[in-house]
């Protein structure tokens, strides 16, 4: 039997993310899969019959690298942070990954400082495979081995992270940071209208002396650049908000409903938590709070939006002849500008 050489921390509600990447591990570093210690995987995992706990710290002993997948059902999970626990005390090679929507910050607590990379980060991910092949001392394989096999999961991953387990609870470091940008993209949001008012001053001034060019140039100079500064400033608000009521897929719902659209988000998805969860949406009721502080901002933000192609009048035009939408009621100009 091949020595264990990496110990494969997961969270079994990540299975599907968890098969492929334990296959982009054997290709990348040359090895086979009877060499990664993986509990979930049939033939990779304890041997029936065994105490699992015990089997658990001796592969972890046995095992050369501990690699952690630290997704939002692995956060939740008591047992996952004892094994990654176990590991990280009986191992000197850690490389944990952090799977998305889980940011750095869930690391601070629980991995002491040691760095990280995102799933998602391709070259950085590639490092990662690199560096666990040269502290395990291991022949690379060829070169088109490892850019195929890292290809391979890139292109799936969209697809992987939809079936990643979802977590239950937001982890108190990602929502004080998310309250934090939040609060940024607002106060970077009342700063630029400050500004665009100045601007707008000082248009108004120029309008009244006597030299026509000098104005006609000043003016053309400030709304070539206003109506987009103004349009990014809104839009920026509205996808920070995203973060905030739980993702692409609720906002894109708040967006339906204050444009007078049927928006109806399932309720047996885990998704709509947490805008029922800080009161953006009533679940019993199946209404959206319109007084809610996020549905205040969001409306706002959109009024900003209408406002700037009825102050510029080019506004539309122009986003035509870029090829984008252009009409607010419309809600595929909103996925466009926001990215939903």
């Amino acid at each position: 039997m091949s020595p264990i050489l990496i110990f494969l921390s997961h969270s079994v509600a990540d299975i599907d993310l968890v098969e492929a990447f334990e296959t982009l591990l054997s290709k990348a570093l040359n090895i086979t899969s009877e060499s990664i210690f993986c509990s979930s995987l049939e033939g990779q995992g304890v041997t029936k019959g065994a105490n699992f706990v015990d089997a658990i710290k001796d592969k972890a002993l046995e095992a050369k690298a501990v690699v952690a997948l630290i997704s939002p059902a692995y956060m939740e999970s008591a047992f996952c942070l004892a094994e990654l626990g176990a590991a990280w005390v009986l191992n000197t090679h850690r490389f944990p990954i952090v799977v998305p929507p889980n940011r750095f910050e869930v690391m601070q607590a629980t991995l002491l400082g040691v760095v990280g990379v995102k799933i998602d980060q391709e070259e950085a991910l590639t490092q990662l495979l690199e560096d666990i092949g040269e502290a395990l001392s291991l022949p690379a394989p060829k070169a088109g081995v490892r850019a195929r096999a890292m290809r391979d999961f890139v292109k799936a991953l969209p697809e992987l992270k939809e079936s990643i387990g979802k977590a239950k609870h937001v982890d108190a470091s990602i929502h004080n940071k998310t309250l934090a940008d939040l609060k940024s993209s607002r106060e970077a949001w009342e700063a630029t209208e400050q500004e665009l008012e100045t601007a707008k001053a000082h248009i108004k001034v120029l309008k009244k002396t006597k030299d026509a060019k000098q104005v006609a140039a000043v003016s053309k100079a400030f709304e070539d650049s206003d109506w987009e500064m103004e349009l990014d400033s809104a839009i920026g608000v509205i996808s920070g908000l995203a973060s905030e009521v739980g993702g692409g897929r609720v906002l894109r719902h708040m967006i339906l409903e204050l444009l007078g659209k049927p928006s109806h988000p399932d309720l047996n998805d885990d998704y709509i938590e947490r805008a029922i969860e800080i009161d953006v949406y009533d679940s019993d009721s199946r209404a959206w709070i319109h007084s809610s502080d996020e549905m205040k901002a969001l409306s706002k933000a959109m009024e900003k939006v209408e406002a700037v192609f009825e102050e510029h009048e080019d506004a539309a035009s122009e986003l035509k002849r870029r090829g984008k939408r252009h009409k607010t009621d419309d809600i595929r100009f909103w996925e466009q500008q926001v990215g939903l």
